[in-house]
């Protein structure tokens, strides 16, 4: 499973929703399909990839703990394309 939540808490496009909550949330629901997915796995016997699609650059801890997240996920996948901007 890929989470393609690029923003959490705020930025990208003017329209996106700023919620500083969501620095929480964003963990959380991670960590809730990491538990499901473990617990999957222990029924069928399968290891089921947790990944996280993110923005590259200094701005990225202010969307979610990295520490954390690093400890859920089994991959993060940089799109580095957000380094400088649309093209």
């Amino acid at each position: 499973v890929d989470i393609d939540w690029e923003y959490p808490v705020g930025g990208g496009l003017p329209t996106n929703a700023a919620r500083p909550v969501d620095y929480e949330n964003c963990t959380l629901l991670l960590l809730e399909l990491r538990r499901e997915l473990d617990a999957q796995g222990e029924r069928d016997g399968r290891r089921y990839l947790l990944t996280i699609a993110t923005i590259a650059g200094p701005s990225a801890p202010r969307h979610f703990d990295l520490a954390i997240v690093a400890g859920i996920v089994d991959w993060f996948n940089v799109m580095t394309y957000d380094l400088y901007g649309a093209w």
